[in-house]
């Protein structure tokens, strides 16, 4: 295979290059012939929990230090036309090195993707408890969390579940991110024959963290036939407690420590079955750990905790259990090594679905694509210019998506489609446009997005029984005679745990020349918005005004270049058509200039968003409890 010379890949941070994930990643570009050049800074030992607790005088001057190098060298890359790389990779962990390495990738212009392997704050805080969730260090984490994300331009997770999660937390769209599978090296984890041996072992390794709950399997082991042998390898924060269980359980568990990665095929290998992970927490609901994997690419049977993330990926490949319950886990391994058959069926089948979707030639790709759309090798999709006023309607809606977490999204009316850029982000998108010029617009610019379907129409394009989990409709219904039926008629489409987003303008007595010549019958007061509501059996969620100052300006401009305008309007129709067009920004530049005007605008409205004060609204609702 020839090598692409025009892709190179910058593999920056403080990360080790040793651990499994990031080896992984190397192995998967380079089996692609990328071009990839390892920049590694030691500043976490191979404890990262004593380096957490570490002083922080020490820990803050070796920080210093060993940034102050990494910016260099990032630099000398990045500023030099024969080295500088089409992508800087940032490996787990990310977070930190991700700020300071983001900047700079700002500055030079060069596109940044981070391995979000884990979440700080979920690690140190939530899962390994190692500090208070109020103490100023959560806090730090959680902000670096949320910073690391938005200077990256992707990011990738190891499950979909991941994705959902982190995309929450970090308050960034799910398209922002890509799902890169932890596989197994396939050089090392093979399907070998073990010298055979009447013994029944049940084997886990780990690192002793948390969410493996191996405190589970201890308990589990006593409610196992004697002549069953259950072997633990491995080292970690939780191992000092778990010894402790030992000892005062009696527990028949033999204790190994941790063995190179050169030897523990073999220990698999000798295993009757083994064990994935049985932790209780969020997180262990959403990951499928290395240890499956690598069990699954050896050809073992396993049994783990029964979790979305298992469930919805491996399926019947593995044998599954509740999570966090001892006596069901001693009751699977003694069914299953009691039923050969069911064995020799469990190791087939597990063998089979990691060739399918887990081999290192199903997850380089992913990466792949990944590292092509940041570094704009690939169309991606782009999110559109907004008017000025957009711009001021934008933070509420994306504070009520961020709530809502849509997977199916309805937009009614989208004009140029600038909103549905960013809708569209969040799921699956249909959006419908009547007027065929500003349609031919948002039609090009939804192109790019995988999940996102233009249909040229109202609503007789939306089948009966298509529902979404949110319908959206922004500076429409004025534009409609009968502002109820339509409702009524969009309400239709949202499902039984859905909403309704919708933005209009407000208060009817500053219905002016701008209204007439853009179509509108009216403006909403408060109180017509609660009528409206009920009318159409909904109830509120959330009403925010948008606009206070800046948007009356905006308003005033506007009514004075179109007061001899609205004495021309031939028809409601016609001018409902041309509004979606009218004040467009038609340039990536003229956007930015408009975004730049409309910075301190949002700024302005905030202290008014618990009151009436603004030129407009956005409302969002559901269906009454109860009724379909």
């Amino acid at each position: 295979m020839a090598r692409d010379k025009a892709m190179s890949v910058l593999m920056c941070g403080t990360f080790d290059p040793n651990f499994g994930r990031n080896r992984q990643l190397l192995r998967l570009m380079e089996s692609r012939n990328i071009t990839v050049n390892v920049k590694s800074y030691s500043l976490w030992s191979t404890n990262k929990v004593a380096d957490v607790r570490q002083g922080k005088i020490q820990r803050t001057l070796r920080a210093v230090a060993v940034y102050g190098q990494m910016i260099v060298a990032l630099l000398g890359q990045t500023l030099n036309p024969r080295r500088r790389p089409s992508v800087v990779l940032v490996a787990h962990p990310c977070q930190f090195d991700a700020v300071v390495v983001g900047a700079i990738c700002r500055i030079v212009r060069v596109p940044m993707v981070i391995d979000y392997f884990v979440s700080l704050h979920e690690t140190v805080v939530d899962d390994r408890n190692i500090v208070s969730s109020t103490s100023l260090t959560a806090k730090v984490l959680r902000s670096v969390d949320a910073l690391s994300v938005k200077l990256a331009t992707l990011i990738l997770a190891d499950t979909p579940e991941d994705v959902e999660a982190f995309a929450k937390e970090t308050s960034t769209a799910p398209s922002k991110w890509r799902t890169v599978w932890v596989g197994a090296d396939t050089d090392i984890y093979k399907p070998t024959v073990a010298t055979s041996s009447p013994e029944k072992v049940v084997l886990f390794y780990g690192t002793y963290i948390p969410l493996q709950g191996i405190d589970f399997i201890v308990r589990a082991s006593l409610l196992l036939p004697k002549e069953y042998r259950v072997r633990l390898i491995g080292e970690g924060q939780e191992r000092p407690r778990i010894e402790k269980i030992i000892r005062e359980l009696g527990a028949p568990v033999e204790l190994l420590d941790s063995v190179s990665e050169v030897d523990l095929p073999a220990e698999i290998a000798q295993a009757s079955v083994c064990l994935g992970i049985f932790g209780t927490g969020a997180k262990s609901s959403r990951v499928i750990p290395n240890k499956v994997f690598q069990c699954l690419a050896m050809g073992k049977a396993i049994i783990t905790a029964d979790t979305p993330a298992i469930r919805n990926h491996l399926g019947s490949a593995v044998a599954t259990v509740p999570a966090g319950d001892p006596q069901a886990l001693a009751n699977a391994i003694v069914a299953l090594l009691e039923d050969d058959v069911r064995l020799r069926e469990l190791e087939t089948e597990g063998r089979k679905i990691f060739l399918e979707k887990f081999d290192d030639n199903k997850i380089a790709p992913l990466l792949i694509e990944a590292l092509q759309a940041a570094s704009g090798k690939v169309p991606v999709s782009k999110e559109a210019p907004l008017t000025a006023m957009a711009h001021l309607r934008l933070p509420l809606v994306q504070r009520a998506l961020l709530l809502l977490q849509p997977k199916s999204i309805l937009e009614v009316g989208i004009g140029q489609g600038a909103f549905a850029t960013r809708l569209a982000q969040w799921g699956q998108y249909v959006g419908v446009e009547p007027d065929p010029a500003s349609g031919a617009v948002a039609a090009a610019r939804l192109a790019h997005f995988p999940h996102a379907e233009f249909r040229s129409g109202g609503m007789e394009k939306v089948e009966p029984f298509e529902t979404f989990d949110l319908v959206c409709a922004f500076e429409v219904l004025e534009h409609i005679e009968d502002d109820v039926v339509a409702l009524c008629s969009w309400v239709e489409h949202v499902n039984e745990h859905g909403s309704l987003m919708m933005s209009f303008p407000a208060h009817q007595k500053r219905f002016g020349a701008a209204d007439i010549a853009v179509g509108h019958h009216r403006r909403y007061d408060r109180k017509d918005i609660k009528k409206l509501l009920g009318a159409a059996e909904l109830e509120e969620v959330s009403v925010y005004p948008y606009g206070a100052i800046g948007g009356h300006m905006l308003e005033f401009v506007r009514n004075a270049l179109l007061r001899q305008r609205s004495g021309k309007v031939a028809s409601m129709s016609s001018a409902t058509s041309a509004s979606g067009r009218l004040f467009q920004p038609n340039t990536p530049l003229v956007g930015k200039l408009i975004s730049v005007v409309a910075s301190p605008m949002k700024v302005l409205q905030r202290p008014f968003l618990h009151t009436s004060v603004g030129v407009g609204w956005v409302v969002v609702a559901r269906r009454k409890r109860g009724t379909l």
